[in-house]
């Protein structure tokens, strides 16, 4: 097969373009909100929505923990666009709004014990110790009990010490 270098700047120019159209940029909000969390709670993984202000992002953004054991976002993502083998973001934002969607997580997910070996244990912890290994069994329960259906987090975004931040769900 030969390489047609022609034929590829088209491709990566049409590409450029089909990108230019779709990805959504988002101006730095207010405020953003996460909801409609779907997780797997024997994972601690999962998928939310974020609405920033008041334009709500169809798309689903994941979830899963760091091997630090703090919480970390995936962007909804386009696969594959135009056949070209790649993924690339469906979504951008400022970095800011990054930060308010981690701290909205941390809010929420209480830290894991990080991966690695204790030193004082030796006890070792892996992406596949379960979770009970990590986290002490009430924190597992708080958490389960504070996500439910209509559970939602919104932070400030000029609030940038994050002391503004609400947590509801039916309960609360």
């Amino acid at each position: 097969m030969v390489f047609d270098e022609e034929y590829e700047a088209s491709r990566l120019k049409e590409l450029q373009v089909w990108l230019a159209e779709n990805v959504i940029d988002i101006p730095e909000p207010q405020e953003v909100t996460l909801s409609d969390f779907e997780i797997n709670w024997s994972k601690w993984s999962g998928k939310f929505k974020v609405r920033f202000d008041e334009f709500e992002c169809q798309d689903t953004f994941g979830l899963e923990m760091e091997m630090t054991g703090f919480p970390k976002f995936y962007f909804p993502l386009f696969t594959s666009p135009l056949g070209v083998p790649a993924s690339y973001r469906a979504i951008e934002i400022t970095s800011n709004t990054h930060k308010a969607i981690s701290e909205a997580l941390r809010l929420t997910f209480p830290k894991l014990k990080p991966l690695g070996r204790n030193r004082v244990t030796g006890i070792e912890i892996t992406y596949q110790s379960a979770v009970e290994d990590r986290l002490s069994r009430e924190a597992i329960e708080e958490t389960r009990s504070l996500v439910v259906e209509d559970y939602s987090v919104t932070v400030r975004l000029e609030d940038m010490g994050f002391s503004a931040a609400q947590l509801s769900n039916s309960e609360g």
